[in-house]
């Protein structure tokens, strides 16, 4: 008596290339994906209103540092163990409650700011780099002024 090894047949359908797709196309796909990820709920944070909520490294002590200095604060759960329990809804919907109020997620720590301060922030950060960018400009122009090499700007009209 012999034996016969049958190997399944595996049909495989490629993607569509990236290349060959359409911006929206895109991130329709991306969407699809982030979607069907187990991860995809756990970064996000239902909360109080007017609030930015930050996922940090809770190791990283410099830059818990730096985030409180920029007015950023551990986010806490004001009961815990009644939200834990079912007894009390929580103010915040979040992965990773602990018995202490934090939310903790791997070697991450939930933190928060009020959203007009997160707003400003981003603005500042801006008006440097848009300040950062017109000093290179200048001092490029000025260095070739002192070399001798001429300069010249692109005309931004059509």
């Amino acid at each position: 008596m012999s034996t016969t090894t049958v190997q399944p047949t595996v049909a495989v359908a490629s993607a569509k290339a990236l290349k060959d797709m359409t911006v929206e196309e895109k991130k329709r796909r991306y969407l699809e994906l982030r979607a069907k990820s187990r991860y995809a709920d756990q970064s996000i944070v239902k909360g109080l209103p007017e609030t930015h909520y930050f996922w940090a490294a809770k190791d990283d002590e410099p830059e818990l540092i730096r985030l409180q200095s920029l007015g950023y604060t551990i986010t806490r759960e004001p009961d815990p163990q009644g939200v834990r329990s079912g007894k009390v809804k929580p103010k915040i919907i979040a992965a990773g409650l602990k018995e202490d109020g934090t939310y903790v997620r791997g070697d991450l720590i939930l933190t928060q700011v009020p959203q007009e301060d997160y707003e400003f922030f981003l603005l500042d950060i801006e008006q440097r780099h848009e300040e950062g960018m017109r000093a290179v400009q200048t001092e490029f122009r000025d260095e070739a002024e002192r070399q001798g090499a001429p300069t010249f700007e692109v005309s931004r009209s059509k």
